[in-house]
């Protein structure tokens, strides 16, 4: 089975990486922040303000940030003062969208090439993890843990580009569900629903691990547009970009 990237900024790298690319190690570094909301939605981000908190050269901080933009958790609109992006519920919205469309194909696939008992064992180990809504640690290991699920599931897909795809969304939905989290611990609710996903992929039935997976998405929808109407700070998050119809 193919070991899967985990997020971590603070993975110790070897030497030889860190003089190799820097431009990598701070875009890698930059963007785990991001995601797991210690640089949140709407502060500034200067090249000398990034430069002085990893104590990285300014030319790999540059490169970061123009690859940052181009992912858009970036704002330069304001090139003074370039923003970590604003999270917005049109986010959630399009993001979740797409993986509706995607993630429960990619369990149907999954179904019908099957898991390896190696697989499915890795698979329900990881749907054990657990976490404490006021942890950070803890929340930031609990979403590596669902992102592997999800990303383990779509490289049984054979189909690379969808792999691709359900990565990038995978790597957003963390920065969503950061805050998702955040407010109450639905660590048994994820972990009931991997497990039956996983019954059902191993047992060959694509359309009941899709269906699952579409419940399981449509509730960490329903929760993430919750906690972003009931944030104390509006500050940190603009809410003025749509509101999600909660599913009745």
């Amino acid at each position: 089975m193919t070991d899967l990237p985990t997020l971590d900024p603070e993975r110790s790298e070897p030497a030889a990486d860190k003089a190799g690319n820097l431009g990598e190690q701070a875009f890698q570094r930059i963007r785990a922040d991001i995601l797991f909301y210690q640089l949140p939605p709407g502060v500034r981000v200067s090249e000398a303000s990034l430069t002085q908190r990893y104590g990285l050269r300014h030319a790999a901080v540059r490169s970061a940030l123009l690859r940052l933009v181009q992912e858009g958790l970036i704002d330069k609109s304001d090139e003074r003062s370039p923003r970590v992006a604003p999270l917005t519920l049109k986010d959630v919205r399009d993001i979740y969208g797409l993986r509706l469309l995607l993630e429960p194909r990619a369990a149907e696939l999954a179904a019908a090439a099957g898991l390896s008992s190696s697989e499915a064992d890795r698979l329900r180990q990881i749907s054990q993890c657990r976490y404490e809504a006021g942890s950070h640690d803890e929340r930031k290991a609990f979403l590596n843990a669902n992102r592997e699920f999800s990303l383990l599931i779509a490289s049984k897909s054979g189909n690379a580009r969808l792999q691709a795809t359900i990565t990038q969304l995978q790597d957003l939905t963390l920065r969503i569900l950061y805050v998702g989290l955040g407010r109450l611990n639905v660590s048994d609710w994820f972990r009931d629903k991997h497990l039956q996903i996983v019954d059902a992929i191993e047992s060959h039935d694509g359309a009941r691990a899709a269906e699952l997976w579409r419940i399981d998405l449509t509730y960490g929808e329903r929760l993430v547009a919750d906690a972003l109407t009931s944030l104390p700070a509006l500050s940190e998050v603009n809410l003025a970009s749509g509101m999600l119809a909660r599913p009745r």
